[in-house]
C-alpha cells in the first residue's frame, strides 16, 4: 500500500507544492548571480551550503551526502524556463529533481485531500493476500477479488459503498473467506465516512482475525481516529482550523499508529503508519514529537517502501514545522546546521536588515556538543560564519581543511568555501585555488557554481579575456552571455561576434551589444564598419518569442528607417550622416526614432528588455563592475532638449522635438525617455511654446494633453 503515506500531506498537499514556507512568496523569481549570498530569494540557490540558500537546499544537500539517493522530488519550480547550464543560480524545484528523480506523468502525488487516494493501491494489496491466503477456494478468491473491485468510493456526501460490497459478498459463508468479506464491509464503511462504525468493526478484526486482516485492521485503527480527527480540523480553504476539538481522537490515533510500529516494525504499512503519525503530531500541534519523527526518517534511506521521498519530506517539513523550528530544541547536526546557515543571513542593505542580527559566533560555538560526531560539519558551520557574517577570510581558512576529500556536498562546499575566502582577502593563489574546486565538482551544479566565482574573479581582477580565450574554463553560455552585455569593450564584442566556434545567440549577443552601444553612445564611424559583420538574410524576432532574448535580436539595426510621422532614412545612412555631423538636429530625431520604435528606450517595456544593457547589475554580482565600453547613453529626452535649445535647428525638428519630449512623459507622467527628469511646469511649457510657436505644425495639432 505504498500510496498510503500521501495521507500525510492531507489538506496541504497544495501548499506543500507551491509555495516554500521559508521563501519568496512571489510566483516570479529574479535569481542574483553570485556566489557568496547572505539574502534569501528563494531562486538564488549555489551548490555550496551557504546562509543565502533556500533552507531545503541546504537540508538536501547534507541527506544527499548521508544516503546519496534523495529520490522523487514533487516540488515545483520559479523556473518554468529550459536552463542552458549549472551556473544559472536555482531554486528548490531545480535542485531537488536534478538530485534525485522526475515524478512519472501519471503520478498523482498530492492530488487528493481525502481517505480514498489509497484505494487503487488498496485493491492490489488485497488481491495479493488473497493469493498467498491458504484454504480459499479459487470461485472465493475470484468473488472477493470483485467485490474489492465493486469497492470505488468517491469519499463524499451520500456515498454508500457498503451497501455495493453487502451484495457482492452476501453468499461468502466459509470461515477462510469470512475474515476478507469482514474486511471489505469495514473498509467500504470507513470510505462512506461513517467512522464510529468503521472503528469497531476494525477492532473486531483486529481482535479476532489473523494475518493480513488482522495487520491491515490494526492499521485501520488509526486511520479511522485520524480521519475522525480531520472531520473539523480544517477551515474552508484547507487550513488548519482553530481550536479544533479533536483531541480524543488524535490521541487515539497516536495509540493506534504506535501500537501497530510496535507489533509490526517491519510491517506492511509501517512506513506509511509513521507518516500518518506525523500527521497525528502536526494537527495537534506537538512539535517536539513531529521533528523526532522526521530526524528518525531522515536516517532511513530515502524512505524504502514508501512513495514520498527524502526530497519530498524535506518540502514536508518546510511546511509544517519549517517557521516553528527552534535551533535550542534541535539536536540532529544536519537540520541545526540548516538553521544555524538560515540564521546568518542579513541584507547588506542596512535599512532593510532592520534591527534582527545574524547569529553570533559564541552561540554557534555552545552547540559543539550537539555536533558530536559531526565535527567536520561544526567547523564548517564556524566557517562560513567568520566568512559570511564575520567577514574574516582568515578566520575561516583557520577552520576549513587545506586538503578535503569526496565528491558530496560538505566536502565541495570545504573546498568551495576556502577557495572563496582566499578570493575574498586577495590571495595570489585564489584562481589556482577556484580552478582546482571546480574540477573537483561532480554532484549537480557543483561546476556551474565554480565557473561563476572564477568568471566574477576575472572579471574583477582584468581578466575578461581569459573568461572567452580558447582554452577558458568558463563554459556557461549564461555566465559568457551576461559578461558580453554589461562588461566587454569594443574589441572583445567584436571579436566574439566573428568567433564562428562559439554558439550562434552567444555571436548574436555580441554583435547586437557591440552595435547597440555603439549606436547609443555615439561611435558612429564604428557601428558603420561593424554593420558588415551582421549575417546576410538575418531575420527579427518576433515580439512574441520569448525563448529567443531581445538583446540577440540583430536584425533590428537592419532597420530601413520610417516614412510615417518624422520621416527618417535607413540607419546605415543615418549613422554615416551622423558620423560626420552628430549635433545634426535631423539626424538626432531620427536616431530617437529608431530607438523608440524599436523599444530602446531605458523605460521600455518589451520582454527581456535590451536596456538591461545599460544598467548594471549589483556591485557584488557577475557584470556588476564598469563597462569596458566608453561613452556616455544617449537619451532621446536630452537630445530633444539639445534640438529646442539649438537656435540653428530647423523648424520641424524643433516642433517634433517639442511633441516628443513632452510625449515621454505620456500617458502615466513617467519618464520613458531617459535623461535628466523634468518637472510638469517644464512640460507645460514645451506644451505651450509648441502650440504658440509653431501652431500650422502637424505636431501641434495632434497633441492634445501634456503631462
Amino acid at each position: 500500500m505504498k500510496r498510503l503515506l500521501f495521507s500525510a500531506l492531507l489538506s496541504v498537499a497544495g501548499l506543500a507544492l507551491s509555495t516554500p514556507a521559508q521563501a519568496s512568496s512571489d510566483s516570479t523569481c529574479y535569481p542574483d548571480w553570485k556566489v557568496k549570498q547572505t539574502e534569501m530569494r528563494g531562486c538564488s540557490g549555489m551548490a555550496l551550503l551557504s546562509p543565502g540558500n533556500d533552507t531545503r537546499i541546504n537540508l538536501l544537500m547534507l541527506l544527499n551526502d548521508r544516503h546519496g539517493d534523495v529520490g522523487v522530488s514533487h516540488a515545483r519550480s520559479y523556473d518554468m524556463m529550459e536552463r542552458r547550464g549549472d551556473a544559472q543560480p536555482f531554486d528548490y524545484g531545480i535542485f531537488s529533481l536534478a538530485l534525485g528523480k522526475k515524478p512519472a506523468e501519471d503520478d498523482d502525488y498530492g492530488g487528493g485531500s481525502d481517505r480514498c487516494i489509497s484505494n487503487s493501491q488498496g485493491q492490489l494489496d488485497f488481491d495479493a493476500a488473497l493469493t498467498a491466503a491458504k484454504g480459499l477456494s479459487a470461485s472465493e478468491r475470484t468473488q472477493l477479488s470483485n467485490a474489492r473491485a465493486a469497492l470505488q468510493p468517491e469519499c463524499g456526501d451520500g456515498s454508500d459503498m457498503r451497501a455495493v460490497v453487502s451484495g457482492a459478498v452476501a453468499n461468502i459463508g466459509s470461515s477462510a473467506s469470512k475474515g476478507f468479506a469482514n474486511y471489505l464491509l469495514a473498509a467500504a464503511t470507513f470510505y462512506d465516512g461513517d467512522f464510529i462504525t468503521a472503528r469497531g468493526q476494525f477492532q473486531a478484526l483486529a481482535n479476532g482475525a489473523t494475518g493480513w486482516v488482522k495487520e491491515t485492521a490494526s492499521y485501520m485503527l488509526g486511520r479511522v481516529e485520524l480521519n475522525q480527527a480531520m472531520t473539523n480540523a480544517f477551515d474552508e480553504y484547507g487550513y488548519p482550523a482553530e481550536n479544533p476539538d479533536n483531541k480524543r481522537e488524535l490521541d487515539a490515533a497516536e495509540r493506534a499508529f504506535k501500537f501497530y510500529i510496535q507489533a509490526n516494525p517491519q510491517g506492511r504499512y509501517t512506513v506509511s503508519a509513521r507518516g500518518l503519525l506525523r500527521k497525528v503530531y502536526w494537527l495537534g500541534g506537538q512539535n517536539d514529537k513531529l521533528l523526532a519523527e522526521y530526524v528518525a526518517a531522515f536516517k532511513r534511506p530515502n524512505l524504502a517502501g514508501s512513495s514520498v521521498s527524502l526530497a519530498d519530506l524535506v518540502q514536508e517539513m518546510d511546511v509544517k514545522l519549517g517557521q516553528k523550528l527552534d535551533r535550542a530544541s534541535v539536536s540532529d547536526p544536519a537540520i541545526l546546521a540548516m538553521l544555524d546557515l538560515q540564521a546568518m543571513r542579513y541584507y547588506e542593505d542596512a535599512a532593510m536588515q532592520g534591527d534582527e542580527k545574524p547569529i553570533s559566533r559564541s552561540e554557534i560555538d555552545a552547540q559543539k556538543s550537539r555536533f558530536a560526531g559531526q565535527e567536520a560539519l561544526f567547523a564548517y558551520v564556524q566557517a562560513a560564519h567568520a566568512l559570511f557574517v564575520a567577514k574574516d577570510a582568515d578566520a575561516a581558512l583557520r577552520l576549513l581543511p587545506t586538503q578535503s576529500e569526496g565528491e558530496g556536498y560538505l566536502a565541495y562546499s570545504q573546498r568551495a568555501l576556502r577557495a572563496l575566502a582566499l578570493d575574498t582577502k586577495g590571495d595570489a593563489g585564489a584562481r589556482t585555488a577556484l580552478l582546482a574546486v571546480l574540477e573537483s565538482g561532480k554532484q549537480p551544479f557543483q561546476r556551474g557554481s565554480m565557473e561563476l566565482a572564477i568568471a566574477m574573479h576575472d572579471e574583477r581582477h582584468a581578466g575578461l579575456d581569459r573568461v572567452f580565450a580558447a582554452d577558458s574554463p568558463v563554459k556557461d553560455m549564461d555566465i559568457r552571455e551576461i559578461l558580453l552585455r554589461y562588461n566587454a569593450g569594443p574589441k572583445l564584442l567584436r571579436e566574439q561576434a566573428a568567433v564562428k566556434t562559439t554558439a550562434k545567440q552567444e555571436r548574436a549577443v555580441a554583435l547586437y551589444t557591440l552595435l547597440y552601444k555603439q549606436l547609443t553612445r555615439g561611435a558612429y564611424k564604428d557601428f558603420v564598419a561593424d554593420q558588415a559583420l551582421i549575417p546576410a538574410g538575418v531575420k527579427r524576432i518576433a515580439e512574441d518569442d520569448y525563448t529567443t532574448p531581445a538583446y540577440a535580436n540583430v536584425a533590428i539595426f537592419k532597420w530601413t528607417g520610417t516614412k510615417e510621422g518624422f520621416a527618417c532614412p535607413s540607419l546605415a545612412t543615418l549613422a554615416t550622416a551622423l558620423a560626420g555631423a552628430p549635433k545634426d538636429s535631423p539626424s538626432l530625431l531620427c536616431l530617437g526614432e529608431f530607438v523608440r520604435l524599436n523599444g530602446l528606450d531605458m523605460g521600455g517595456s518589451w520582454p527581456d528588455v535590451p536596456q538591461s544593457l545599460d544598467i548594471l547589475p549589483g556591485k557584488d554580482q557577475l557584470g556588476g563592475t564598469p563597462t569596458l565600453f566608453p561613452g556616455k547613453r544617449f537619451s532621446r529626452l536630452e537630445a530633444y532638449k539639445a534640438i529646442v535649445a539649438n537656435p540653428a535647428a530647423d523648424a520641424n525638428s524643433k516642433a517634433y522635438a517639442l511633441y516628443r519630449a513632452v510625449h515621454c512623459y505620456g500617458p502615466a507622467g513617467f519618464n520613458s525617455c531617459g535623461g535628466t527628469d523634468v518637472p510638469i511646469a517644464q512640460r507645460k511649457a514645451w506644451f505651450n511654446q509648441l502650440k504658440k510657436s509653431y501652431p500650422t505644425s502637424p505636431w501641434a495639432t495632434k497633441l492634445k494633453y501634456y503631462w
